[in-house]
């Protein structure tokens, strides 16, 4: 994944978000040709074919005589779990990819808080050693995604303060700019989406203040609009690029 994420900022996205979900992600097309080397965000895309997928069985049933049965709006919850976690897996390998460009690129003075953060996981001793043996960004790179499988990237909060460290200080800002989105709006949908996510995780989508619990409604059209929106953020965050 190393080499592919080296070239992220060479690949851009086409289309995704801007006319909804389906620009990029709904057709065979969305699956790169043998021999194409991947970026994080076309994985990211693989994994939002799947969200897609599930809002597909959902309405393959309806095609069957009579309503649905009620548990078939389970495949909503799940695209909802899906297109959140997708987004969670993109950001974390946009953050390596921005770290090693960084690293390598020896012109730009490093951000004061990505040195800090280096100096957490890789000490002195170690640094001195991997100074001598050339593998710095391999020994980063390890080090990062060993702590990042304890962390989360979901929700504005926990992605801006990853950003930030590698040296972009408004994330949300630049990609609402990008898309000509509402800032607010994207903030709130954003985390509207990923509490919905936790809600369906762990508490099975109940509201457990009830008694009983009372489920709570999903929709197609919650579960298209929340993958419109994963697709429009990792989109505008390829779009810019890890290049220092």
């Amino acid at each position: 994944m190393r080499d592919h994420l080296n070239k992220h900022h060479e690949a851009k996205g086409e289309g995704v978000g801007r006319a909804g979900p389906a620009a990029s992600a709904t057709t065979a097309a969305a699956v790169p040709p043998a021999g194409k080397t991947l970026n994080s965000h076309d994985i990211f895309e693989l994994c939002i074919q799947r969200a897609l997928n599930l809002v597909k069985l959902h309405e393959a049933a309806h095609g069957k005589a009579g309503k649905p049965e009620k548990y078939a709006s389970d495949a909503h919850r799940a695209a909802i779990v899906l297109a959140v976690s997708a987004l969670d897996a993109f950001v974390r390998d946009f953050v390596i990819a921005r770290t090693r460009s960084l690293l390598a690129t020896k012109a730009v003075a490093l951000p004061a808080a990505l040195s800090t953060e280096i100096k957490k996981f890789v000490k002195d001793d170690a640094l001195i050693d991997a100074a001598r043996k050339d593998d710095l960004l391999e020994r980063v790179e390890k080090a990062f995604r060993s702590d990042f499988e304890r962390r989360s990237f979901q929700g504005t909060k926990n992605i801006e303060e990853q950003l930030k460290i590698v040296g972009y200080d408004d994330i949300f800002h630049e990609v609402a700019a990008r898309g000509s989105l509402n800032e607010d709006t994207l903030r709130n949908d954003l985390n509207r989406f990923t509490d919905r996510r936790h809600a369906i995780a762990h508490r099975g989508d109940y509201d457990l203040t009830e008694k009983p619990p009372k489920e709570l409604v999903v929709t197609k059209k919650d579960a298209k609009d929340c993958i419109k929106l994963m697709c429009r953020i990792a989109k505008h965050m390829h779009e810019l690029g890890v290049q220092p």
